[in-house]
């Protein structure tokens, strides 16, 4: 049983985006609109954990307290824009922001490893 456990989350981990579609497929009838962000916020914590590991497996490099790093400098970024922009700060709101911010740049960076990787495997092959 614990093997089966594994072997999902590894599978979930180095494919997060089959996890987008399960959650989506999962909460769209009772989400209906709200499905989409709503698989959206879930995959990001996968994100965070993909990302790195992608880089190590592929390249070597740790990159983790790199990432978190950056993601608290964006969320300062972001909360002094919008305490820029309107004084007063709505919480919820500002994270829904931030935390879907993360999901775009992580879900870009995770596609350009695998196509980078995907690259180099190809190149290695060849050459």
């Amino acid at each position: 049983m614990m093997n089966i456990l594994q072997n999902m989350g590894a599978v979930l981990v180095f494919a997060p985006f089959l996890a987008f579609i399960l959650l989506l497929f999962a909460s769209r009838k009772r989400l209906k609109k709200r499905a989409i962000g709503f698989s959206a916020d879930l995959t990001t914590f996968l994100l965070f954990l993909s990302v790195p590991v992608s880089v190590d497996a592929l390249w070597g490099i740790q990159i983790s307290f790199g990432l978190y790093v950056a993601a608290i400098l964006i969320a300062i970024i972001l909360l002094v824009m919008e305490w820029k922009g309107s004084k007063e700060i709505e919480v919820l709101k500002y994270i829904r922001k931030t935390w879907r911010l993360y999901f775009l740049l992580l879900s870009s960076s995770y596609i350009l490893i695998w196509v980078a990787g995907l690259a180099l495997t190809v190149i290695s092959f060849t050459g």
